[in-house]
């Protein structure tokens, strides 16, 4: 995409996401909205390929963090303390049927029945890998794509890992800054000691933090068992002695079998949660407060893929091919970054937004009545309807204003 075809992709791609701020989530809404008929908006969408897409968001999205992050790189080393930067790589399942799925070349290789974590039993839909970064309290999604069926998780991760290391260390060499550490959150579906290893062989190492499975053996002190074992063993009766007010938690370097190495357990409960949970990390000066820290980082990820399910309702979005699918997914990614800045934006600037989420200040602009002109100053910036057209509809739509009773 370039030159004029480019500015109408990425202004067609803005009316979309100003839309979503009015409850307007497709075209056909926007349009009715102001009353204009065209559906040259739809030639204009169509013209260009869900890989084309991709590559427009991926470069937008790595754009921005290269700001943030090269900034970063300009301040002290307190302040990349403070930061802790944390790259998250996290995997979903996007429910959906297809309406037409004979001529579809992409269907017997993304389409499948996969194991879904949010509703804990398999579903039809196709498997979505994503990876970003965190910095402070931010999260910057940088590379997303389906996963075809029958593929391990970790070979997509493996390539996210590199990508991301690659980049970081790009950015940091280009403002002659030393990464002086980094580390990577993963759940237990990653639990890979090839992963493992890739992040301690790159160029910049990187702090391997996952979940072990509870059915592991690992070697500690003189206790060797599963952790489930150690959990009731050894966790339980030293909580059960303790008399501190303060949550209890274990810190304590052990040998991981089925990694072939010592690393660094932390267990602890969740908000006073029953299930103990425990996490691990390849650094083995770590301290218990970093390492807990670090590992929530992730959650990041997990809000993200819910704000593009349960606020923008990927899932319910209709196709008829896996291609339609897969772009709607770009653009849904495109408009939940989109919509976090503008929350956080509000929350920033105005004192009676400050506790809203997305869902709150959409229904504010709806039930208020906020006039439609910035889709009126959009639909003219995209160029695929006449500004006579436009101009007749914004005339129309201001004879309604001024005789509206409200």
């Amino acid at each position: 995409m370039k030159g004029e075809a480019l500015y109408q992709f990425r202004q067609t791609t803005l009316l979309l996401l100003i839309g979503d701020l009015y409850g307007l989530n497709n075209f056909k809404k926007i349009l009715s909205s102001v009353g204009i008929t065209s559906r040259n908006c739809y030639k204009v969408w169509g013209r260009f390929s869900y890989k084309q897409l991709y590559s427009y968001v991926t470069n937008y999205l790595v754009s921005q963090f290269k700001e943030s992050f090269e900034e970063l790189c300009k301040k002290s080393d307190s302040s990349w303390s403070r930061a802790e930067v944390t790259l998250i790589i996290d995997e979903s399942i996007f429910k959906t049927w297809l309406n037409r799925k004979s001529d579809d070349n992409l269907f017997p290789t993304y389409f499948g029945k996969y194991f879904s974590g949010q509703t804990h039993k398999s579903e039809y839909g196709f498997r979505y890998s994503l990876c970003g970064i965190s910095i402070s309290d931010k999260f910057y999604p940088l590379y997303f794509s389906p996963i075809q069926k029958g593929e391990k998780n970790v070979i997509e991760a493996a390539n996210a890992i590199n990508k991301m290391e690659k980049l970081v260390r790009e950015c940091a060499e280009k403002q002659g800054f030393i990464i002086p550490n980094i580390a990577l959150s993963v759940d237990s579906g990653y639990n890979d000691k090839g992963l493992m290893e890739l992040c301690e062989n790159l160029q910049t190492p990187i702090n391997f933090i996952c979940v072990p499975k509870k059915n592991n053996i690992v070697k500690i002190g003189n206790f060797q068992g599963s952790i489930t074992k150690y959990i009731e063993e050894v966790f339980l009766a030293k909580e059960a002695d303790t008399s501190s007010q303060k949550v209890f938690t274990i810190r304590i370097k052990g040998y991981y079998k089925c990694k072939d190495r010592e690393v660094i357990f932390l267990f602890f409960r969740l908000n006073g949660s029953k299930k103990v949970s425990v996490i691990y990390s390849t650094n083995l000066s770590i301290k218990a407060k970093t390492l807990r820290r670090r590992w929530f980082h992730r959650t990041k990820i997990e809000n993200f893929f819910r704000i593009i399910k349960d606020t923008l309702k990927v899932q319910q979005s209709t196709a008829d091919h896996c291609a339609a699918f897969f772009k709607k997914v770009g653009l849904f990614i495109i408009k939940a970054v989109f919509i976090i800045r503008f929350q956080n934006y509000c929350r920033r600037n105005f004192k009676e937004f400050k506790e809203f989420t997305f869902w709150q200040l959409r229904q504010s602009i709806i039930y208020q009545n906020c006039d439609l002109f910035p889709i009126f100053d959009q639909l003219e910036r995209c160029r695929f309807c006449n500004q006579s057209t436009i101009q007749k509809a914004r005339n129309q739509y201001l004879i309604r204003l001024r005789y509206s009773p409200i």
